[in-house]
């Protein structure tokens, strides 16, 4: 009796200890199946950014470079080309129109996690995403963070080596707000140093990876 009693608390116990393991399992979705480190490239297509108070800068086109880092991390950095406002040229450095990011910080997370819809927040916290100044005297900030939507996800035949990654905003108000379960994610632009303002991205870029890659939700 006693061995059956032991027996029986031994299989209640791993049954437990299993159902901890599939919750924590779970828990670690959305994730990035593939090897790591994985670099990509991108092309980008048209853009735009654009504040509550209209302040738009528009660009025509763009590249990205990064590495996959781990299972729900990657690194970003992205030139926007063909950059202007209100005809005057957009720049970060030598070349007229083109505006380069710093090294983004990227998190996948999900947006409405019921419908598996999968989003990456591209973020630098404490420093401007992107510095630059349009015509000779207008120099421009933008700080905060920005999400946008990477599909395919839960891929069921050979795994993709290629995502489209979707940011959508109206009138300075991001289409994403934020992560589910997670505080709010916007993009914040300042001229001359003056007050921030918020601030929308619209862009849609395709993604390259170097290898194929899952991502399962």
């Amino acid at each position: 009796m006693n061995h059956l009693r032991r027996l029986s608390l031994t299989l209640i116990a791993t049954a437990a200890l299993g159902a901890v393991g599939a919750t924590a399992a779970s828990a670690a979705l959305p994730e990035f199946v593939g090897p790591s480190p994985l670099p990509f490239k991108s092309t980008l297509k048209a853009s735009t950014l654009e504040t509550v108070g209209g302040l738009k800068i528009t660009c025509t086109g763009g590249s990205n470079t990064g590495e996959l880092t781990g299972p729900k991390s990657l690194t970003v950095r992205i030139t926007f080309t063909g950059c202007i406002l209100n005809g005057l040229p957009c720049t970060s450095g030598a070349a007229a129109g083109a505006i380069e990011t710093s090294t983004l910080n990227g998190t996948l997370g999900y947006i409405k996690k019921a419908t598996k819809v999968v989003g990456i927040d591209l973020a630098l916290p404490g420093a401007p995403l992107m510095a630059f100044d349009c015509g000779e005297d207008l120099r421009i900030a933008v700080f905060g963070s920005v999400i946008g939507r990477i599909t395919p996800v839960d891929v069921n035949v050979a795994p993709p080596k290629h995502f489209t990654l979707a940011f959508a905003q109206k009138a300075g108000k991001q289409h994403l707000t934020h992560l589910e379960g997670g505080p709010k994610d916007v993009l914040e632009t300042s001229v001359l140093g003056g007050p921030f303002e918020e601030s929308g991205l619209a862009a849609t870029d395709a993604l390259s990876f170097a290898a194929p890659l899952l991502i399962n939700a």
